[in-house]
């Protein structure tokens, strides 16, 4: 299994914007040259930007455990808030990432996470669809190795990591085991068939990202070379050029000299001439352009199931909460379907941080998932009214929070916390019992028994 450099190369320099349109003439001039350049409109940045910024996890649930587990903190010692968006952008550009989870030499029982792009590591499977981790894996620092070009890497199986070095040889420096028992890679992958061929964001959009470019390299050259008023004027009468004394001026071959006209807005044209004719050519029109360029974009979006208006603002306005979610929900379910993938990498990565950390039962917890962070475009208001109904017919209150924009899960079990702290976990579980089972409360059946003491039995017939 070999790295594809040069197709993962050249995505990588589009998604960093780095890539310049390829056509430059060969014979062409600097000025033309400088228009290449800025022609160049790399929008694929903005559309990794929409699907990253919607996924992030922000808890993690065992069966076993309440609230999060132990695992948990080493997701937050490992700064995973943050690094995930890394992993994840990587993933949805390229078509696949790598997390590690290794041991800390310094302390083998906390489980160091780091993160690797598909461009630099490359993992072997067995079954690449239905395996949980690889065969082994192999990570340099550069592929661009030769004998006289010396690359470090890291090769990782189910017992050892090994320092390598890679020249026309491989050569291993050290290794050292990490007691895993599997090999410690974890893939993140945004799509994959069941042949195993995972796909990103990028290359079906290569094609239409170069158009793009060209499109406006020709809206650069319009504008340059045809985007003003020309200004015309026939039959003027040259002006002669004349020295201190009112002489006029000669040439060398004893001619005299003119004053050439300006024509520019600032300049107010007169002339004797009955027979002078004045005119203005048209600046030329750049509406197709934008139209075409809005096009393409509009393409790009299709292709890539990201909402249009993230792209051209100003052209979905005032519209209703309900509008915006029915213009976002190919884009709602394709965040879906990432997260139900990406969930169960991460999953994988807390299971191997459990283990490391010495719990057993962190490490079996097969049926344990992450939970993700709310970003649909709900108001506040409307999940509080959402919330207020919910909690009526009986719903829990950590469960309605957890549906509640921007509350994380400390949030939640800070919440949790100072209601059983006010009203007791028990007295709080009669309420919901009452709720949802229609039992009366004390006070309810109090008055009930006053009210069945007091009154009068009725006389016999």
């Amino acid at each position: 299994m070999e790295l594809d450099y040069d197709r993962l190369d050249l995505i990588d320099r589009y998604v960093r914007g780095l890539h310049a349109s390829p056509y430059i003439p060969r014979k062409s001039n600097p000025e033309f040259k400088e228009l290449v350049k800025r022609s160049t409109h790399n929008i694929i940045p903005l559309l990794l930007d929409a699907p990253t910024n919607a996924i992030a996890v922000e808890g993690y649930r065992r069966p076993d455990v309440t609230g999060n587990p132990p695992e948990w903190r080493w997701w937050q010692h490992n700064r995973l808030d943050q690094r995930q968006s890394f992993v994840h952008r990587e993933a949805l550009a390229t078509g696949s990432s790598y997390v590690s989870v290794l041991p800390n030499p310094a302390n083998p029982k906390e489980p160091q996470v780091r993160g690797y792009p598909a461009i630099r590591m490359m993992a072997a499977y067995d079954d690449p669809v239905f395996d949980a981790f690889p065969l082994y894996a192999l990570y340099l620092e550069d592929v661009n190795y030769s004998k006289k070009n010396r690359v470090k890497g890291q090769y990782f199986d189910d017992t050892f990591v090994y320092e390598v070095e890679v020249t026309d040889k491989v050569r291993i420096l050290s290794r050292f085991p990490h007691g895993l028992g599997v090999c410690p890679i974890i893939r993140f992958t945004p799509k994959m068939d069941l042949l195993g061929r995972t796909t990103g964001m990028v290359e079906g959009v290569i094609r239409q990202q170069d158009k793009l470019n060209q499109m406006f390299l020709s809206l650069l050259i319009a504008q340059h070379y045809t985007g003003f008023a020309v200004r015309w004027a026939t039959g003027l009468s040259p002006v002669e050029r004349l020295d201190e004394n009112g002489m006029p001026i000669l040439d060398q071959d004893g001619q005299p000299t003119y004053v050439p006209p300006v024509l520019d807005p600032s300049t107010m044209l007169i002339s004797p001439n009955e027979s002078t004719s004045f005119g203005q050519l048209p600046a030329a029109e750049t509406k197709d352009f934008l139209d075409a360029i809005e096009l393409v974009v509009r393409h790009m979006c299709a292709v890539t199931e990201t909402p249009p208006h993230y792209l051209l603002s100003g052209k979905l306005a005032n519209l209703s909460a309900d509008a915006l979610a029915a213009a976002e929900s190919a884009f709602t379910r394709k965040v879906d379907e990432i997260r139900h993938s990406f969930g169960e990498s991460w999953e994988l990565v807390l299971r191997l941080c459990a283990l490391i950390a010495g719990d057993q039962g962190g490490w079996d917890a097969v049926d344990a998932e992450v939970t993700w962070a709310d970003k649909g475009n709900r108001s506040l208001a409307q999940a509080a009214d959402a919330g207020v109904k919910l909690f009526n017919i009986g719903v829990p209150t950590d469960l309605i929070l957890a549906k509640m924009p921007g509350f994380t899960q400390r949030d939640i079990d800070d919440v949790k916390q100072r209601l059983e702290e006010q009203y007791g976990s028990d007295s709080l579980a009669e309420k919901f019992a009452q709720r949802i089972g229609g039992r009366p409360s004390d006070e309810e059946s109090n008055e009930q028994d006053n009210a069945e003491q007091g009154s009068e039995p009725m006389p016999a017939a």
